[in-house]
């Protein structure tokens, strides 16, 4: 079982299709690295966040992450062998971004420079997400997981 199926351009972008735990997703790659590319190019030197900007960007990068995350998992559950011990480093992340996700993220009217930190934090995530969720045979069997239908 491969988990994702591309549809081709959809208003000029890339729109994937990936099997989470209970459905299927859309999920619009372009507009997801996107974001991700944005939130992690540096602001110029003296420059600060833009506060509105910023809050904005957390917004989507936090539907990104409850969007992603289940699909992750569920990419996960599926390709780890079987008798492995414990979760894995692959596990141990996506524990970690679940962890975080109940957390608020800094106002960024009130602390631009920590919301901005946040943010950052948080389309390394969705990178990550993004990369297991997109994730096919493939690419497990050269991570050396076994048992990968293809």
């Amino acid at each position: 079982m491969t988990p994702i199926s591309f549809f081709g351009p959809a208003s000029g972008h890339t729109v994937a299709r990936a099997d989470g735990l209970e459905h299927a997703v859309s999920l619009d790659v372009v507009t997801i690295t996107r974001t991700v590319s944005e939130t992690l190019c540096p602001l110029p030197d003296g420059v600060p966040p833009d506060p509105d900007a910023l809050a904005v960007r957390i917004g989507l990068l936090t539907g990104h992450i409850n969007l992603l995350l289940p699909t992750a998992e569920a990419e996960h559950q599926r390709t780890r062998p079987a008798g492995a011990v414990g979760p894995g480093l692959v596990g141990y992340g996506l524990a970690y971004i679940r962890r975080r996700a109940v957390h608020e993220p800094p106002n960024p009217h009130d602390c631009p420079g920590a919301a901005d930190a946040w943010a950052k934090e948080s389309a390394r995530c969705v990178r990550a997400l993004l990369g297991l969720a997109l994730a096919d045979g493939r690419e497990h069997q050269h991570a050396g997981v076994e048992g990968v239908e293809e």
